[in-house]
């Protein structure tokens, strides 16, 4: 990504002083008219990278320039310290770091500065496990990400919860995105993006072969189109009956296979109906069976017969287990 490359040719010229443009597209693998659209955009940034120029010459930061935690504003310190990043930074493997590197900017910063985040930080308490102390961080969320960093493939077998499918497939990572409470992996199969729950994914196993990613990929860009297109689906309006201390985790259950917003209403003093459109009757009943009597699906016909299809299956296959 064009933001993590400028961050390097930063690091580069605080490392090395001052490099050519042909040296820096060799160390960051792009073509020098790149390098020198990439000190254009630093410089309307504000970082002060000038050109020498002549024998010897090349790129190289003002001397003394030293981006440190000075050049943060009040509003910057507390955002960055309050952010729920360290969730994120356990769940990847990286807590401890995140931890040090905070504590290194913290020592950097100036003491007023320093006491303001400590007055936030005694009034904002975020907890990612929730009332149940249960967070979600997949198993194999740490693979996926050694996959997406080395950019190799992996072969996974992975259980898609709209259709009942399970199956194995190669797949070439292209990133992870965090999208509410729930990790998805962005990758292509067979060519063609797709995106895949982590804690969907069964096994997962990285391959000593190269993940084909595009060179001008924008992961965000194309995780919202593909996110789109989900949501564009054909939907299925569904109305269920759920016990009413029941609701709240039946409309987070629901979210699962969700296409728009969900309409509640009582009914009586121990049950709400809930009304939504769907992506997948098939989905809702792999949601819903489990919560056996708490839930009754009222409407459409179709999705009754699916919901007792599906128990019945369930039953079957659990037919010679031994209690």
């Amino acid at each position: 990504m064009r933001t993590e490359r400028l961050l390097r040719l930063v690091g580069l010229l605080r490392a090395h002083g001052r490099l050519s443009a042909t040296e820096l597209a060799r160390r960051l693998e792009v073509s020098p008219r790149t390098v020198m659209r990439d000190v254009d955009a630093l410089s309307l940034a504000g970082v002060p990278v000038y050109a020498e120029r002549g024998r010897g010459g090349g790129y190289a930061l003002l001397p003394g320039y030293r981006p440190d935690a000075e050049d943060l504003t009040d509003a910057e310190s507390r955002a960055l310290f309050v952010a729920s990043g360290a969730g994120v930074a356990e769940a990847l493997g990286m807590g401890g770091d995140y931890t040090t590197a905070l504590r290194k900017l913290a020592t950097g910063m100036p003491e007023a500065q320093t006491g303001q985040v400590g007055r936030t930080l005694e009034r904002i308490v975020i907890d990612p496990g929730g009332w149940s102390g249960r967070r979600d961080h997949p198993a194999l969320l740490r693979d996926l990400l050694e996959a997406v960093e080395a950019d190799r493939r992996v072969r996974a077998v992975y259980r898609a919860a709209s259709s009942g499918w399970s199956g194995r497939r190669t797949l070439d990572p292209w990133g992870l995105v965090l999208g509410g409470q729930a990790w998805y992996l962005v990758a292509a199969h067979r060519g063609t993006p797709h995106t895949y729950r982590v804690d969907r994914f069964e096994t997962v196993r990285v391959l000593d072969q190269p993940a084909r990613r595009p060179a001008s990929l924008d992961l965000l860009a194309t995780w919202q189109a593909l996110r789109k297109a989900w949501q564009s689906r054909p939907a299925v309006a569904v109305t269920i009956r759920v016990r009413r201390d029941q609701a709240d985790l039946a409309r987070r259950q629901l979210a699962m296979v969700l296409l728009g917003s969900v309409e509640r209403r009582d009914d009586g003093p121990d049950h709400v109906v809930l009304t939504a459109p769907v992506s997948s009757l098939r989905g809702l009943a792999g949601i819903f069976v489990g919560f056996g009597d708490w839930v009754e699906v009222l409407d459409p016909p179709e999705a009754r017969d699916v919901m007792r299809a599906v128990a019945r299956e369930s039953l079957a296959a659990h037919a010679g287990s031994v209690c």
